[in-house]
């Protein structure tokens, strides 16, 4: 038998933690192990005991490198786990960088724990091809298959024998919002989708309640506007740009859009400017000490090949936008890393500052570090650049109800203002966040569970929703079982929606595993105060979800 516990992401979007034990070989493993983020009942939820043995853990599979999915890895060696966590190599490598931040800012586990980490590497050898199946114990087997959302990331398959059939169960992770038909951010081509003739899938459900709207699901769009306030502020207004971005993944998102404007939008216009705008030379700075670190990670993989020649990540749409070869991109993000400043052409140049170097306020453009602007290089940009109209910030992500940057959302715009309408001594804020969500949406998440991608299956699947608020459960579980009804064409059959829970599932049955009578009564305390706690949470937050 293999049975399914729910550890994390059941009461909120983050935490994300899944036990499994196939009973036969007597094999326990995790699907991530992510820290809580957020108040002091995350933080008192990050301090309690496993409700599992680490050391009898054998395997970590992890999905991707956002803390809330691997942030508790070091305190799971430290209690006692010696097992293999695997991964690709992207995730590896950017999964240290996150932990050993997370180390440097917090008591809660050391740097040398982060180093005692034994990895498993998926991609490594030279047949790697996504989908392969890596076996775990006798009569159990894993693949991975590419995510969108971040570099590294992946959804997972585990596939275990019931008698003389198989059966697999597919964990999302996070997923991210590239598809074939519009894989609209700068970064990562599209991500697959669960097999066809899978029993069950574990999806997240971050966005379950919202539709993006089109306008934001369009990089030509996205890039007009970005051009747009970059222009008005240095040529118009005569001040200059500060982007507060989170290190990982955004910051380098960022890099390529900027890269685009002073590569192909700043020549196209400078025609339209005065003479001495003409002559300027544009700098644009990455001032980011984890982002810098990030940013080599991304020169390593962004551009690697599988065996069969084809880019394991890189949206080679990003090569058609700045007219580069994947190799120009690949060495742009290099020779940033390495020696701290590109030319981009006459027009302006690329620069990284590196760690413990002081701020550059002679930058145009500056991409800076932290994402919620409460700590790192922002805050030194937001006190010299802050209180003057001329200049403008960019938001572009989630900010936590009282952090600074989301006392800047609060009086922001979607578009520039003209000059006799900006308020004197405050810099103007637009708000970009909505054209880079790097979660599915609603209608994004119900055709990862319903395409299979033209391989047909009559067989049903029973679909688990975990790490969303309770109404985006709630919303995602109706708009599967609406459109489970509808039987369209080609879509994956699906029987059953439930909201994942605490109790133990019996996944060779689908029934829940009965517990005993004390275990019950305190199972039911414990997923009351959650559900109570989740609900004051729900009520409290803003409508946007913590950072991914």
């Amino acid at each position: 038998m293999l049975k399914i516990k729910f550890v994390g992401a059941i009461e909120g979007v983050s935490g994300s933690c899944t036990w499994l034990h196939h009973t036969d070989s007597d094999t326990q493993f995790l699907v991530d192990c992510g820290m809580h983020q957020g108040d002091e009942r995350e933080e008192w939820a990050n301090r309690q005991a496993f409700p599992f043995q680490p050391e009898r853990l054998k395997y970590v599979l992890l999905t991707h490198a956002h803390i809330d999915h691997c942030g508790l890895l070091p305190r799971l060696v430290r209690e006692g786990f010696t097992g293999l966590v695997y991964a690709t190599r992207a995730t590896r490598e950017l999964t240290e960088l996150m932990l050993l931040d997370a180390a440097r800012l917090s008591d809660m586990f050391t740097k040398h724990e982060v180093k005692q980490i034994r990895w498993s590497i998926i991609d490594d050898d030279l047949g790697f091809k996504w989908g392969r199946n890596i076996r775990l114990a006798e009569g159990v087997w894993m693949a991975y298959l590419r995510s969108s959302h971040i570099l590294g990331a992946c959804l997972i398959s585990v596939a275990w024998k019931v008698g003389k059939s198989n059966r697999s169960i597919c964990f999302s992770g996070d997923i991210g919002c590239q598809t074939d038909e519009n894989a609209y951010l700068p970064l990562m081509k599209s991500g697959q989708h669960p097999f066809a003739d899978t029993d069950y899938i574990v999806v997240e459900s971050t966005y379950g309640g919202r539709i993006r709207a089109k306008e934001h699901q369009d990089s030509q769009l996205r890039l007009a506007n970005l051009a747009e306030v970059i222009t008005h502020t240095l040529f118009v207004k005569g001040g200059k740009v500060l982007i507060p971005a989170f290190s990982l993944h955004r910051t380098q998102e960022l890099l390529m859009d900027v890269l685009h404007w002073i590569r192909v939008e700043l020549p196209a216009t400078k025609h339209a400017l005065r003479e001495n705008d003409k002559r300027r030379s544009i700098i644009a700075n990455v001032h980011a000490p984890l982002g810098r670190a990030v940013t080599q990670v991304y020169a390593n993989h962004l551009c690697s090949k599988s065996p069969n020649g084809k880019f394991k990540y890189l949206n080679t749409q990003l090569c058609e936008s700045l007219a580069m070869e994947s190799e120009g991109i690949q060495a742009t993000l290099q020779s940033l890393v390495e020696h701290g400043s590109v030319k981009v052409s006459d027009a302006g140049c690329l620069r990284m500052t590196k760690p413990k170097t002081s701020s550059n306020f002679d930058a145009d453009i500056v991409i800076a570090s932290a994402g919620m602007c409460d700590n790192g290089p922002v805050v030194s940009y937001l006190d010299r650049w802050g209180n003057d109209p001329r200049n403008t910030v960019i938001l572009t992500g989630y900010q936590s109800a009282g952090s600074k940057g989301a006392e800047l959302m609060q009086r922001s715009t979607h578009t520039p203002s003209p000059m006799d309408s900006l308020k004197p001594g405050q810099a103007e804020v637009i708000d970009m966040s909505a054209y880079y969500s790097a979660h599915a949406d609603q209608q994004m998440l119900l055709d990862f569970l319903f395409r299979t991608d033209g391989f047909g299956c009559n067989k049903n699947a029973k679909v688990l929703i975990n790490h969303g608020t309770p109404t985006s459960k709630y919303e995602l579980r109706d708009a599967i079982n609406t459109r489970a009804n509808k039987r369209n064409d080609n879509d994956r059959l699906i029987s059953d929606v439930s909201i994942a829970d605490a109790r133990w599932l019996n996944l060779d049955s689908g029934e829940v595993i009965e517990e005993s009578p004390g275990d019950i009564a305190l199972l039911e305390e414990i997923e009351s105060s959650r559900k109570q706690l989740a609900l004051l949470a729900d009520d409290k937050t803003s409508d946007s979800p913590p950072p991914s």
